[in-house]
């Protein structure tokens, strides 16, 4: 490993980006394009409601992504953002706070640290994480109500990205332990003058945001859109349509870009061999992921096959292609707050009312000409919807139906022009750390997959892992594992 010099030079230059970096509100990337026609806002959204319905697939096409990095791509988004204040439907007069801080620093695994949330890390080993409980090592550390000990409570939310939630812990504490001891594969990795436990923090963050940029936006953006954002980032520019002094979250990239992922999500997946579960559960007869609270060992997730190596290409399940058909699961939620409005329990039209009431964002051709793209015609479903813009959650969409199955211009750009710059303007992130190569890698190349395999062989290393468990030995008393 090369040794990194200047890092006092780049705490300074942390120091003085962090008021723009850690900037917390959703700001925008283009004016405000609010619902003129029709007047009647019931016959405003029964157009997109028709628009919505278009989009119900029955089928579960393979994409190009393997099915882990749906749930990747949801473990970002909660890593960088979270709206807790606008309402649903309602436009909003005022920038809207964002609860995280907008960089991928892996806050939601880290928090505070073991002094600002110890409530994460064990009272017996310090600055380990906590991780499983009496009731199943494999789940996540819990409370007495079941509620995970995690730094963001939405990755309990379903089981396979509390998986994911639970493989980072894993791997920060045997990084952790193997750096402690001077022995395995990062046993050796630390900086000069760097305690065991900030060099785990950091070699953990680099090898997450080493995938972000060398795995999942490869996964889910076209090539050729994807190098030309990630050319003018380089050179120190900022996309077309991009300016310097917005808000690092723009709301076109929470409420339409990134929501692209809702296109990936599979009706049902194989979570263990064997063992095929519906996405959720919507009676008593069915078999389905379970959801927040404590996760049973029979619910436990096999990582290999969401996730592959270069060894084993094949091993994991597909994500759906990036595109306008929407798996149909998605249009029965079972946990909508108003189970009473059918409309209200389909995820695709929620996105829909969402982009134009509540964000009122810039219509898909609108943001192509901002972004110096040829914007596309209408295709028959919107036509159908009488909808002469188009929402540009659907446009992101659209564009990636006849991309192959990856995000095209608009939503590629908007993408990996977040991300990317989230990276390159944090002067402590992997974006800046010339010549570094993961320790866990193929072909220069980390995968989610690569860490699977490492935390699954290491398993059982550390010595005092039992320790680590939830220290309290009791049961859950309101989030009963056997109601999933």
């Amino acid at each position: 490993m090369r040794c990194h010099h200047g890092m006092a030079e780049r705490l300074q230059a942390r120091e003085k980006t962090e008021a723009s970096l850690h900037d917390r509100r959703f700001g925008r990337l283009f004016p405000r394009n609010p619902v003129k026609l029709p007047t009647d806002p019931a016959a405003a959204r029964e157009l997109l409601d028709t628009l919505a319905k278009s989009m119900r697939d029955p089928t579960d096409p393979s994409g190009p992504a393997d099915a882990g990095q749906t749930f990747f791509g949801q473990f970002i988004d909660h890593d960088i953002t979270f709206d807790v204040t606008s309402s649903f439907g309602r436009p909003l007069m005022r920038d809207v706070p964002n609860v995280r801080t907008p960089s991928l620093d892996l806050d939601c695994v880290f928090g505070a640290g073991a002094e600002g949330t110890p409530h994460l890390y064990s009272e017996k080993r310090a600055h380990y994480l906590l991780m499983g409980n009496h009731k199943n090592p494999n789940d996540l550390a819990r409370n007495s109500e079941g509620v995970a000990l995690i730094g963001d409570p939405r990755n309990d939310e379903n089981a396979i990205v509390a998986a994911i939630q639970g493989l980072f812990i894993r791997f920060a504490n045997i990084v952790l332990y193997q750096l402690t001891k001077g022995e395995g594969v990062f046993g050796r990795a630390s900086l000069p003058d760097e305690s065991p436990h900030a060099a785990a923090i950091r070699l953990v963050r680099w090898h997450y945001q080493h995938m972000v940029l060398h795995e999942f936006l490869p996964a889910f953006v076209d090539e050729a859109v994807l190098d030309k954002v990630l050319h003018v980032l380089h050179h120190g520019g900022l996309p077309r349509g991009f300016r310097r002094d917005d808000a690092f979250i723009p709301a076109e990239f929470s409420v339409a870009a990134f929501r692209f992922g809702h296109g990936t999500v599979q009706s049902e997946y194989e979570i263990k061999a064997g063992d095929r579960r519906r996405l959720f559960r919507n009676s008593d007869a069915e078999r389905g992921l379970p959801d927040f609270g404590a996760k049973r060992p029979a619910d436990d997730i096999d990582l290999k096959l969401f996730f592959s190596t270069r060894g084993e290409p094949a091993r994991a399940q597909k994500a759906r292609p990036v595109g306008t058909a929407i798996a149909a699961e998605l249009f029965d939620l079972p946990f909508v707050e108003d189970p009473a409005d059918p409309d209200d329990k389909s995820l695709a039209s929620r996105n829909l009312v969402r982009d134009r009431f509540t964000f009122e964002l810039a219509s898909g051709q609108q943001a192509a000409i901002e972004l110096g793209y040829t914007p596309l015609d209408r295709d028959d479903a919107t036509k159908a919807a009488r909808l002469d813009k188009i929402p540009l959650w659907y446009y992101c969409l659209q564009e990636a139906r006849e991309c192959g199955g990856r995000l095209g211009e608009v939503g590629g750009t908007i993408v990996a022009g977040v991300l990317g710059r989230l990276l390159r303007d944090d002067p402590f992130s992997v974006w800046h750390q010339y010549g570094w190569e993961p320790l866990l890698a193929n072909d220069r190349r980390s995968r989610v997959g690569d860490i699977v395999d490492f935390v699954s062989a290491e398993r059982g290393s550390i010595h005092f892992e039992d320790e680590l468990q939830n220290p309290r030995d009791t049961d859950f008393v309101k989030l009963d594992p056997n109601r999933h």
